[in-house]
């Protein structure tokens, strides 16, 4: 395969993964102790360390996370600890407006949070205490901010106009410099998932934020979703194309639906087939066309995947959760609130090592971590 001239770019696809957006994948049921390694981390509570939020970086050196209302940035160690809670929401010179994302570089012991409302990154200390700020004079795409070596971040820049014109967003930035460098790689359309109809008439308001830059474990992809390539950013600075979409998005046909790299890991990608033009129904947005798929790197088959959990066999395990992949390795996670496992375990649910910590928690105390660690 030779890459589209549309992307400015030529390059032979690494892997021969094509993904028809107009093909109906079969749907399988898959058992995650035959297919992956699972075990269960609870995050320890405390009066300083409450959790509800999201996990961003996952290690073996530690947990990371954020309480996005609130703004409380949560770390934990590798077996679930408390280490620290901090929060420096606020108007100062060492403060964020708001936590748009974070990631953590555990070697450095430095935690990175983008605060796009003031084009800035806040470096932290695992502690909180705050190293410095990088001012980078434009904004960067929600979300996508991570750190990508031992010596530069990698974020996905906002465009300077509307309409969108070409230009090249995704950037290196050194950590410690600041000097930056752009990747040879041009973005052209806007990638909003928008809706329309219910209090809003005709109007295509924007309805659901579509990430850039996905980091999958060690390893950080291209995925824009306007494009029909899926890339791999290597520590040599080169984009390897990995997988292509068809129809080309280009297509009438093709515009319906985005391509979204979910998940990455020793045996599958996950995909989003993302509708692009929702519809509101009231207040809220209906996504009913929407679907997971998994290509499954040693078979080679695409399917829509059900998993199952031997431990917890009535859970119901949303491919939305399973497939986020987060930190410095290939382990996926779901987030088990705690009151949920102690009514599973009072129905007789709950089995081997999730049910003996269950028994051990109170229903307010932070959630247990589901880590799954899949095999070749």
């Amino acid at each position: 395969w030779m890459l589209l001239a549309t992307m400015g770019q030529v390059g032979v696809f690494a892997q021969n993964i094509r993904i028809d957006m107009n093909q109906t994948y079969p749907e399988k049921t898959i058992n995650l102790q035959k297919v992956a390694d699972v075990k269960y981390i609870p995050l320890e509570t405390t009066d300083e360390m409450l959790f509800n939020g999201i996990v961003t970086n996952l290690s073996a050196e530690g947990i990371a996370g954020f309480n996005k209302k609130e703004g409380d940035i949560l770390v934990f160690d590798g077996t679930g600890k408390a280490f620290a809670s901090f929060n420096h929401t606020g108007q100062g010179p060492n403060e964020y407006n708001k936590i748009y994302h974070l990631d953590v570089d555990w070697k450095q012991k430095a935690v990175y949070v983008q605060d796009n409302f003031r084009q800035k990154i806040r470096i932290y200390g695992l502690d909180g205490r705050h190293l410095r700020t990088i001012d980078l004079q434009e904004t960067m795409q929600q979300g996508d901010l991570y750190s990508f070596s031992d010596t530069r971040l990698i974020y996905y820049a906002q465009p300077k106009s509307k309409p969108v014109t070409a230009y090249e967003p995704v950037t290196l930035l050194s950590k410690k410099d600041a000097s930056k460098a752009t990747l040879p790689f041009t973005k052209k359309e806007d990638n909003v998932v928008k809706a329309t109809g219910g209090p809003f008439g005709d109007m295509k308001m924007s309805a659901k934020h579509v990430c850039s830059l996905q980091k999958l474990g060690d390893e950080v992809y291209v995925n824009e979703v306007t494009a029909d390539v899926i890339y791999r950013v290597e520590k040599s600075n080169a984009l390897t194309p990995l997988i292509q979409r068809t129809p080309s998005y280009q297509e009438t046909i093709g515009k319906d639906f985005f391509l979204m790299l979910r998940g990455a890991n020793k045996r599958y990608y996950f995909f989003k087939r993302q509708q692009a033009l929702l519809e509101f129904q009231g207040n809220a947005a209906t996504d009913p066309k929407s679907t997971y798929i998994a290509y499954d790197r040693k078979s080679k088959e695409i399917v829509q995947p059900t998993f199952t959990n031997n431990d917890y066999p009535s859970q119901d395990i949303p491919m939305s959760k399973i497939l986020q992949c987060a930190g410095d390795t290939s382990q996926c996670y779901l987030l088990l609130e705690a009151f949920k496992l102690k009514e599973a375990l009072e129905e007789g649910k709950l089995k081997g090592e999730l049910k003996s910590i269950a028994e051990k928690l109170d229903e307010e105390d932070n959630p247990v971590l589901m880590v799954v660690e899949f095999k070749k």
